[in-house]
């Protein structure tokens, strides 16, 4: 549960946000593997926890994976949850500029400036 091979989900919690950590390839085949976890994540439903989904460990992301974090931002949005993304490297972040993601969305290079809390000297 959580996985497939190609997408690990995890989820855990720091201070009041919940952290979803992705890795591998996020796209059309592996897309439902992420949404069902996100679906499972109560904080997602009940908010106002602040929800940090962490991207910095894919390798791939299609733009089914960018039309679910549209759609998770659009939830969050609606339920006045605080969403914040984390993606370093080349891949996420240059997906989310392409297609004008980033006037959308809150990304950030760590988790920590996601959470807001200042990186260690």
């Amino acid at each position: 549960m959580g996985s497939s091979d190609l997408l690990t989900v995890d989820v855990g919690a720091r201070g009041s946000a919940v952290v979803v950590s992705v890795s591998g390839e996020l796209d059309l085949a592996t897309v439902p593997v992420l949404r069902e976890r996100l679906d499972g994540v109560p904080e997602v439903s009940s908010a106002p926890s602040p929800l940090v989904v962490d991207l910095s460990g894919l390798t791939f992301i299609g733009s089914a994976g960018l039309a679910l974090l549209v759609d998770l931002n659009n939830q969050c949005v609606e339920r006045g949850v605080l969403l914040a993304l984390v993606a370093n490297g080349t891949v996420v972040p240059r997906a989310i500029q392409v297609t004008a993601l980033d006037q959308v969305f809150s990304v950030h290079p760590s988790l920590d400036e996601a959470l807001g809390t200042p990186a260690a000297e």
